[in-house]
């Protein structure tokens, strides 16, 4: 089983893989950590998803890393550029099919974001996720990202209030 990541500007998707990438983000168990929900609705993500990646050449603020394991997507990451306020800081944003938690996946997608990062220049990367989701906050802090902030009721998710933690690597 070898693990493959490669870059969507350079390697533009199939119908068949924007189509895993919703079912990824439309799994109850990812769902659970997305701060943004997918629409409930597959069909009208999916159009969205595949509006988005149709667009992605022209997009200069985002790049998509994709995780191929014998050929099936198994996870994504978008690199985002802050707004221009934020000198050449980009936000991480990563999902993982959850049957393919806990074997490496997101700690190497995020490895090959900081090569990415690194080669366009950026100065720091920074991963937001909800203060209960030990695994991300596992994987940033073994790759080098520091606990910079906590935002304190910042999310609102399922009727409650969730504290956001804000992970930082200088690179």
């Amino acid at each position: 089983m070898k693990l493959e990541i490669f870059n969507v500007k350079l390697n533009p998707l199939k119908d068949e893989d924007v189509r895993a990438i919703v079912c990824i983000e439309c799994h109850p168990m990812v769902r659970r950590w997305l701060v943004d929900y997918a629409d409930e609705k597959f069909e009208k993500e999916l159009e969205e998803y595949r509006r988005f990646f149709d667009e992605l050449q022209n997009n200069d603020r985002v790049e998509v890393l994709v995780a191929k394991l014998n050929g099936r997507i198994v996870g994504f990451l978008a690199l985002w550029r802050m707004d221009e306020g934020v000198e050449n800081t980009t936000s991480i944003g990563i999902s993982v099919h959850p049957d393919y938690w806990n074997r490496g996946i997101a700690t190497n997608l995020i490895r090959e974001a900081i090569k990415l990062a690194k080669e366009k220049g950026v100065k720091k990367l920074i991963i937001e996720t909800l203060d209960e989701n030990s695994a991300m906050k596992h994987v940033a802090e073994k790759l080098g990202f520091k606990l910079e902030t906590v935002r304190k009721g910042k999310i609102f998710k399922d009727g409650i209030h969730h504290d956001e933690d804000v992970y930082s690597l200088q690179l």
